[in-house]
């Protein structure tokens, strides 16, 4: 059985990675979740990936027993365009079912949002093609660029998803998560899962929904989130910081790779029409935040430990999975809790951390301040983290006590079962 757990936190600036390390005994199990960064440069998320693979690497083979991409963008996956991960033995590759090519219902939102994201940022770049468009810069066209940068944010990534999705030595098995329903029966609203490799530890698979609807539904109601604008701890800003200029697909190519696209003339004449409006970063943000709805959202089980990992998931994956009696009990039961969409307002609802989870929760949140979200890390909700849990914060560079830094490299926190 699992003796203890170590969680490391990499400080990539605005994005994820999270290196799970299950002791059994001198014997570690490493699950991987998400590499990615929007703020910082290729060569600087590389170091981090350099170090995920040193770690996971012992008599020179590298081996990680599960990699899970919580969703597509950018600042989940941007480090696994990197050659090596070829030299990386995976057990398993989990990744949220949108991501499924074998589904219909998967690949028609995909396509759909990817047209979406591609007619907007023709509207907003008409003479970009084949695309050389860069993230985000500080410079005169820095809002421009950052709306830009939220319609592309799941277009910039196959390489990084080729890897997910074929890449890493060994070949894995890659799984879809929650299962598609089978032909005379529904899927179970709560699936669990085990792997040979990590005995006695249960995977529970809280989201995302496979109803449209609810990946759809980003904003809470009124009184559900943390919405005051203030910041109560302002972080150092990596937004002036030159991002890797980005190679998009263009227009053309997409559209003879997707001949199944939903999207048609009068949506792009819809989109054009946005675009031509000040805030037409509305639609860029929507394109942005129904990706973040359809993440992983996993709980693990080891001991009495129960770890909360929901990706960047909004408000409809957390009410539909907080409206199930079975799903709300594990919620109550977290004891480390990975703070979603780097503590936006609308990726931690105010009943998980006032009603459902207890006071002795360890909370880690990867963030940074860039210009495409300037209300993030979400002030009050981080005064609520701080007064109701232990919490490690990627942005600040002493965490509590209890916690290891590795200069600003990561931040590690390791319990017993």
């Amino acid at each position: 059985m699992v003796d203890r757990i170590s969680i490391r936190m990499y400080r990539v600036g605005f994005g994820d990675c999270f290196l799970l390390t299950f002791w059994f005994g001198q014997t570690p199990k490493r699950v991987l979740f998400d590499c990615g960064s929007l703020s910082k440069t290729k060569a600087q998320v590389a170091k981090i990936a350099d170090d995920v693979v040193a770690t996971c690497t012992s008599n020179d083979r590298a081996a990680l027993d599960l990699v899970v991409c919580t969703h597509r963008h950018k600042d989940h996956v941007s480090g696994f365009d990197n050659p090596i991960w070829r030299t990386v033995e995976v057990g398993e590759v989990w990744m949220p079912w949108t991501e499924d090519p074998a589904d219909p219902d998967a690949t028609r939102i995909r396509n759909r949002q990817s047209a979406f994201a591609m007619a907007l940022s023709q509207a907003i770049s008409p003479g970009v093609s084949a695309d050389l468009t860069p993230l985000a810069r500080n410079s005169a066209r820095t809002i421009k660029n950052a709306q830009l940068a939220l319609a592309l944010n799941s277009l910039t990534n196959e390489q990084a998803m080729a890897t997910l999705h074929r890449g890493f030595a060994g070949n894995p098995p890659r799984r879809f998560f929650p299962a598609r329903p089978g032909d005379n029966a529904a899927a179970p609203s709560l699936q669990t899962y085990a792997l040979t490799s990590l005995p006695g530890v249960q995977f529970h698979i809280l989201g995302p929904s496979r109803d449209e609807k609810v990946i759809a539904n980003m904003d809470p109601p009124a009184g559900a989130a943390y919405i005051a604008q203030s910041n109560a701890m302002p972080a150092q800003s990596d937004a002036s910081a030159g991002c890797e200029q980005i190679w998009q697909i263009g227009e053309a190519l997409f559209r003879q790779q997707t001949p199944g696209s939903t999207f048609n003339d009068e949506d792009r004449i819809a989109v054009e029409k946005i675009a031509e409006d000040p805030d037409f970063s509305v639609l860029a943000a929507a394109i942005d935040n129904a990706v973040n709805n359809t993440s992983l959202m996993i709980m693990i089980e080891a001991g009495n430990q129960f770890l909360l990992f929901p990706g960047d998931a909004q408000w409809g994956t957390w009410k539909a999975a907080m409206d199930q009696v079975e799903v709300r009990e594990l919620l109550a039961r977290t004891t480390i809790l990975k703070v979603s969409h780097h503590g936006s307002h609308n990726g931690t609802p105010k009943e998980l951390i006032e009603s459902l989870i207890g006071s002795n929760v360890t909370a880690f949140v990867s963030t940074g301040t860039v210009t495409q979200w300037p209300g993030i890390p979400r002030g009050p909700l981080m005064a609520a983290l701080n007064q109701k849990t232990k919490l490690a914060r990627s942005d600040v560079a002493t965490p509590p006590a209890g916690f290891t830094v590795k200069r600003d490299l990561y931040v590690e926190w390791e319990t017993a079962t």
